[in-house]
């Protein structure tokens, strides 16, 4: 209960006056915030509502669906927010599960910091770097998938556990842990996957086949067939239906590279960026994705740990996260080397070998995300070293201060944006509207993340969606249907994609019209124009 408090405490220290806004307020911003506010409404509708799983809807790109197996849903955080929302309005569900993701991630990481220091406080400090980094806070921008990374240290410890000593129901642990991970975040489980086979293989390294005896069988054939059982069948259907239909909308991982001093300088989301924005303006990407120093301050302590690892608690295990902390490092930096914001080598580091041995990989293009490991594996290095400053009594209580003083400096993140949309008298007149088919809501743009909050308010299918990742076949549907509304076919848009309602600009009459449609609501700002075809009376198909 300890370190929930001080996170808690830091947090609201960190943000202030960020939660004199949590009732009113989104703690998020109007794009990819938006849409993760949607996702814990969706969750919540189609479980409670619908009575089905949540990687399917009709609701958006309407009359045909979309899967969102592979759009950043993060469906365990609207698992959480079902009994949220049955108490507390959709603002303070999401804020929430906000707090909830930087206290617990602290929390997992100070006991992963604790199980290899076994030193109370600088494991506290551990959790500190890890979980309010400029990395996290950066995220919080919007990315509540990228935010939820409590669950990262748990299943590194719950595996390291299983290998160190192993037992059945640790197996079944880790295994949970990483389903949580993947619930989550498929970045994330991929990153976890990938630390647990360095794990595997460093323990192999020191002890020969001796690493894993016969009592391991079991208890790994458990965490096997707990991953079998969980993560299995999310993971097969995601790779199925990326081998089926091409999937639209990945980034360039060129683009969203880690720039290779951007772990040592200080980025947009630093409290007084303005001092560096000489070089973090001239990064690739956005600032959302390139800001992730780590903190001068770590990294002296980090590289401590590492020179005095004899005298420290489980030295070999300052050799394991060095070995993970690099090798994400290495990997983050992507296809190519930047370095102030230009590209020096071109396509030859180690992620283009790793893009073709796991080809899916492509689907996500963001390696600088890979940074999140090397920041965790920074936290458990310097829990070590300032142990070791700490046992040397009255002058390293000295620097210990001094150096925690640096780092709070140092981790004074930039202030979270927060949202607060006014319903529109429309969305009010939608809402109270039978339901048709779909609408096409041109006024707050038909792939906005507007629109997706308008439909958490009026509840009626749209026909486009804003999404991560779209099936190139849904992609051309879409394009179809632009075309008809471009070209002005409402009457056959509504013949064959069933659009009941368009929401547009309003217009003094005479300006425009539409043969066999109505309009049905204006203000002198919007206006509704309800369709009308045989298609809206027959069953959807």
């Amino acid at each position: 209960m300890v370190p929930l408090f001080v996170y808690f405490l830091a947090f609201t220290v960190l943000t202030f006056p960020l939660m004199t806004l949590f009732s009113s307020h989104f703690f998020a911003d109007t794009r990819d915030g938006l849409q993760n506010v949607w996702n814990l409404w969706w969750v919540n509708k189609a479980v409670t509502e619908l009575h089905q799983l949540p990687w399917h809807t009709h609701l958006l790109h309407y009359p045909y669906g979309i899967s969102l197996l592979p759009h950043t849903l993060n469906p365990f955080n609207g698992f959480v927010a079902i009994p949220l929302l049955q108490v507390m309005p959709l603002e303070q569900a999401h804020n929430l599960i906000v707090i909830f993701s930087f206290i617990v991630g602290g929390l997992t990481a100070f006991l992963l910091a604790y199980r290899f220091t076994a030193a109370y406080w600088p494991s506290m400090v551990g959790g500190f770097i890890f979980t309010f980094s400029n990395f996290h806070f950066a995220h919080a921008q919007g990315h509540l998938q990228l935010v939820s990374l409590e669950w990262i240290p748990l299943f590194l410890l719950l595996w390291y556990s299983l290998l160190d000593k192993p037992r059945v129901w640790t197996g079944f642990g880790a295994a949970t842990s990483l389903f949580l991970v993947l619930l989550c975040d498929y970045y994330y489980f991929f990153f976890c996957v990938l630390a647990g086979g360095l794990m595997l293989l460093w323990r192999v390294s020191l002890d020969g086949a001796a690493a894993l005896h016969k009592e391991h069988r079991l208890p790994l054939a458990a965490f096997a067939a707990g991953c079998l059982v969980s993560s299995g069948p999310l993971v097969g259907a995601l790779l199925w239906l990326a081998h089926r239909d091409r999937l639209i909308g990945a980034h360039e991982a060129n683009e969203f590279s880690l720039d290779l001093l951007a772990p040592f300088i200080y980025g947009g989301h630093w409290r007084f960026s303005q001092w560096t924005q000489g070089y973090w303006s001239k990064l690739s990407g956005n600032i959302h994705e390139s800001s992730v120093h780590i903190g001068l301050t770590v990294l002296l302590v980090a590289a401590y740990a590492c020179w005095m690892r004899k005298d420290l608690a489980c030295p070999k295990g300052v050799g394991l996260w060095l070995l993970i902390g690099g090798v994400f490092a290495v990997f983050s930096l992507g296809p190519a080397l930047h370095i102030w914001g230009r590209e020096v080598v071109h396509g030859r580091l180690p992620y283009a070998w790793l893009e073709r041995i796991f080809p899916p990989l492509r689907m996500s293009g963001v390696p600088v995300r890979m940074i999140v490991m090397t920041q965790l594996a920074a936290a458990v290095l310097c829990a070590w070293g300032l142990d070791h400053i700490l046992r040397t009594k009255r002058p390293g209580r000295l620097v210990a201060a001094i150096g925690l003083g640096l780092l709070l400096f140092e981790y004074l993140p930039a202030p979270i944006p927060t949202t607060r949309l006014e319903t529109p008298s429309y969305v009010e007149f939608v809402r109270g509207l039978p339901t048709r088919g779909g609408i096409v809501d041109h006024y707050a743009g038909v792939n906005s993340p507007q629109a997706l909050l308008w439909q958490t308010r009026h509840g009626k299918p749209i026909a486009f969606g804003y999404v991560s990742r779209v099936p190139q076949n849904k992609l051309l549907k879409d394009l179809e249907l632009r075309a008809l509304l471009y070209s002005g076919s409402f009457l056959e848009a509504c013949s064959r994609f069933r659009v009941s309602e368009v929401v547009t600009n309003d217009v003094p009459d005479g300006e425009e019209s539409i043969p066999g449609a109505k309009t049905v609501f204006r203000d002198g700002t919007v206006r509704v124009i309800a369709l009308d075809c045989p298609a809206l009376t027959q069953p959807r198909g």
